[in-house]
């Protein structure tokens, strides 16, 4: 049976930083790379916070990114 093994975790911050010309909002993302693959969403939720805090733009959403292998 075929097994998913985390290798590799990304934490990306989302800020809305203003609008365009058409009012729809225009967003830049932060990522941390080599965050630990046992972090819980309560942890990085607790973490994104906390970086959001020192930022000049509102945090627009949190992301994670997970590399997986895939092995026999």
């Amino acid at each position: 049976m075929a097994q998913s093994l985390i290798q590799q975790s990304q934490l990306r911050l989302v800020f809305e930083v203003g609008t365009d010309e058409a009012g729809k909002p225009m967003y830049r993302r932060k990522s941390f790379n080599n965050m630990k693959v046992t972090a819980t969403p309560e942890q990085l939720l607790a973490v994104s916070q906390a970086l959001a805090s020192l930022q000049t733009y509102p945090l627009a959403q949190i992301e994670r990114s997970d590399m997986h292998f895939i092995t026999n």
